[in-house]
């Protein structure tokens, strides 16, 4: 079915300011009481909104345009037509955070543009981290909030080719990622939040589980999601896929290794084997030569350590042990995360 020659919508809802235009097409068709599908059918566009959203489709925007009796050049801006290639490649087209307080009284609350990069938390407006309907790990990874923010920030800048800290982001992201250790089979202590029926089933006691170097800069990423669930991806280009708590885990990262990128290695280096130390000295090659020369007088003077297992083997002296961690409360997880 085609909407050619069709008359324009009667009432059709203004958009808000960087609402995204599958996320007002949809508003658009509440009003009518028919789907998003069924909109397209009348209207006539033929890609799925999402599509047109990172690859518009000058016709299709025509005939929404004169459908809603906006102008094109207002629908290509509700689009992801004109961002960099990196920041494209960090979106969740399918994400549907929202913030509680924009949707206040809203039958479909709006998804704005910014919303959808991936290492995007807050709204900005309101300063309410966003909600949306994964909250696993959220409540034990809140209480370093201004440093999650400040990764995040690093993050955007990076991924829209503005990047101008110390270290690459992206060297930093591939530090985070990389393995300090060889993948090992959970230890007991490990897998004490499992049910005790399913502590010693074979498949989760053979199965060998990842030793990011994210967990040692960021402990309580391991107390908001127990190692054999974690689903930390291997590569950067797997970041849009990750969880909300690896996500957000990767945010305070950046944000630690950049306060102190020497302190940052030093650290992995200590509670890294041999395996881990090669990866961790392969990857900093191509760092600052200041920040290499630090890292290397450190190594010649190592810090005392008291190994308190594979997860906490860390050192005493470091600032990041430090770090406030908040357990996990008895209230629902949302709150714990807005009150972070």
């Amino acid at each position: 079915m085609t909407g050619e020659g069709r008359v324009p919508l009667p009432i059709v809802p203004p958009p808000f300011q960087d609402e995204r235009l599958s996320s007002w097409m949809e508003r658009i068709a509440d009003v009518y009481q028919v789907s998003l599908d069924g909109l397209q059918a009348y209207v006539g566009w033929a890609r799925p909104a999402l599509q047109l959203e990172s690859e518009p489709v000058r016709a299709d925007m025509e005939r929404i345009a004169a459908a809603t009796r906006s102008s094109v050049e207002r629908l290509f801006a509700m689009t992801f037509h004109d961002v960099p290639p990196r920041y494209r490649t960090l979106l969740r087209p399918a994400s549907r955070e929202t913030c509680p307080v924009c949707s206040r009284g809203m039958q479909r609350p709006q998804r704005l543009r910014a919303w959808s990069f991936a290492f995007s938390f807050r709204c900005d407006r309101h300063r309410q981290p966003l909600f949306g309907f994964e909250t696993r790990g959220a409540c034990a990874l809140g209480g370093d909030e201004a440093s999650a923010q400040r990764g995040a920030e690093f993050l955007y800048r990076w991924a829209m080719g503005r990047d101008t800290a110390a270290v690459p982001v992206g060297s930093v992201l591939s530090l985070l990622l990389s393995p300090s250790r060889k993948a090992s089979s959970p230890a007991p202590w490990e897998l004490a939040r499992l049910p005790l029926a399913h502590q010693h089933e074979p498949s989760i006691l053979s199965r060998p589980c990842r030793r990011p170097a994210l967990s040692i800069l960021v402990p309580e990423f391991a107390l908001a999601v127990p190692i054999y669930d974690q689903r930390l991806p291997s590569t950067i280009a797997d970041l849009p896929n990750a969880p909300w708590a690896e996500r957000y885990a990767l945010a305070l990262g950046v944000a630690r290794v950049l306060k102190n990128p020497t302190d940052a290695v030093v650290r992995i280096l200590e509670v890294s084997d041999e395996f881990g130390r090669k990866k961790v000295t392969a990857l900093i090659h191509r760092w600052p030569a200041a920040i290499r020369n630090a890292v290397g007088r450190a190594a010649q003077h190592p810090r005392h350590t008291k190994a308190r297992g594979e997860g906490s083997a860390t050192s005493t002296s470091g600032r990041f042990n430090r770090q406030r961690v908040r357990a996990p409360s008895n209230r629902d997880a949302w709150r714990d995360r807005a009150d972070a």
